[in-house]
C-alpha cells in the first residue's frame, strides 16, 4: 500500500537533490582555505583580481567576506580599485590593469579561510573577457614568496571569472591550485541548502513509511 507512496517521494528526494546540485554547480562564490603551518609566524598575503592578459575584460568584481583567521587591525596595502573593510567585506574591481589588495597577517600554523563572489555583466563575446583573481603568501620582507607554489606568479590559488554569453546571464568560474597549502570549494547558495534539506526530509520520511508498511 505505501510502495507506491515511497518511489513517488523517492522520485521528487531525487529532483530536488538534482537540483540542489545544479545550483552548486551554478554558484558563483568559493571558499579559500590556506594552510599556513609551514610559513612561520607572519606575513603578507597578496589578493588580485586583474582582466587576463588580452586586456578586454567586461566589467567584473570580486567580494571578499566571511574571513578567518584575520586582524581587523593589521596593516592593508591597495592598488587600484579596491574598496570595503575586513568587516564588511573588500571589493576588487578589474577596471585598472593592477587592482591589489596586499593584508598583513599572523601565520602561525593557523588555517586562514574567506569566500570570494563574483560578479558581471555578460556579452556574445565573453570568452575574450575573462578576469583573474588570485591569492599568493608572502614572508614579513614583503617579497619572499611562501607555500611552494608551482606557479611562475607565486599564486597559491586562482580563480578565471568567465562572463556569460549573454546579458544577464550567469558567469562561470574555474579554480586552480598551485599549492598543498590552498584549497578552494564551492559554497552553495541558500536556495541550493534549502533544497537538499527538502531532499533529505523526503528521503528520511519515505523510509519511516516504508518501514512502518512492512511491520504492518
Amino acid at each position: 500500500m505505501f510502495a507506491p507512496k515511497f518511489s513517488l517521494r523517492s522520485a521528487i528526494a531525487a529532483l530536488a537533490l538534482a537540483l540542489a546540485a545544479g545550483h552548486a554547480a551554478a554558484d558563483t562564490t568559493l571558499a579559500v582555505s590556506i594552510d599556513t603551518s609551514a610559513f612561520g609566524t607572519d606575513g603578507w598575503l597578496d589578493f588580485q583580481f586583474n582582466p587576463a592578459s588580452n586586456g578586454a575584460a567586461l566589467p567584473a568584481t570580486v567580494t571578499l567576506t566571511n574571513f578567518v583567521g584575520f586582524d581587523a587591525a593589521a596593516d592593508v596595502v591597495t592598488a587600484g580599485q579596491v574598496s570595503g573593510s575586513l568587516a564588511a567585506g573588500y571589493v576588487l574591481g578589474n577596471g585598472d590593469s593592477w587592482n591589489d589588495l596586499f593584508h598583513a597577517v599572523q601565520y602561525g600554523g593557523r588555517v586562514l579561510s574567506f569566500n570570494v563572489t563574483f560578479s558581471g555583466a555578460g556579452a556574445p563575446d565573453a570568452s575574450l573577457a575573462t578576469s583573474v583573481f588570485s591569492v599568493s603568501a608572502y614572508a614579513a620582507d614583503q617579497t619572499t614568496p611562501l607555500g611552494a607554489s608551482m606557479d611562475p606568479s607565486a599564486a597559491l590559488a586562482s580563480i578565471t571569472w568567465t562572463p556569460a554569453d549573454v546579458a544577464g546571464g550567469a558567469g562561470t568560474v574555474t579554480p586552480e591550485v598551485y599549492s598543498i597549502a590552498a584549497s578552494v570549494t564551492a559554497v552553495p547558495e541558500p536556495s541550493s541548502w534549502m533544497m537538499l534539506g527538502i531532499g533529505a526530509m523526503l528521503v528520511a520520511g519515505a523510509a519511516r513509511r516504508k518501514a512502518v508498511s512492512r511491520l504492518g
